[in-house]
């Protein structure tokens, strides 16, 4: 069992390698293969690294506040995004997120403005809820 700083260290990473590096191939060190991403309509792992490579011109994360306690860690930041577009989009955004075995399972996150209505068709596949 990892501990919560371990769980805040996979976070840290995953939003510097993946979210603000592009490095998709980090993905499947970093995300469980039972991810959901319950902030984009119960996205899968497949979905979730779809949107990713439409979205991945450029974005970026500034932690403000990173809280864990057991398996949870909880993030407070402003993303400011570049979509394939070029459109540009920045949010401020509470993003909880659950750990197994040093790895994300479960990544809710809620935006204002609200990501999902903004990236609409963008959300390929859909997990079971």
């Amino acid at each position: 069992m990892t501990t919560p700083a371990e769980n805040k260290d996979v976070v840290r990473r995953f939003l510097k390698e993946i979210s603000s590096g592009g490095n998709l191939d980090a993905i499947d060190e970093l995300v469980a293969s039972n991810y959901v991403n319950r902030g984009m309509g119960n996205l899968d792992l497949a979905g979730f690294k779809a949107m990713l490579s439409g979205m991945q011109a450029a974005s970026d994360v500034v932690i403000e506040d990173l809280v864990a306690e057991d398996d949870a860690v909880v993030l407070r930041s402003n993303m400011n995004i570049t979509l394939g577009s070029g459109q540009k989009i920045s949010a401020r955004a509470i993003t909880f997120y659950r750990l197994a075995g040093g790895r994300i399972v479960e990544d809710d996150t809620m935006t204002t403005p609200d990501l999902a209505q903004i990236l609409g068709g963008q959300v390929p596949t859909l997990a079971s809820p």
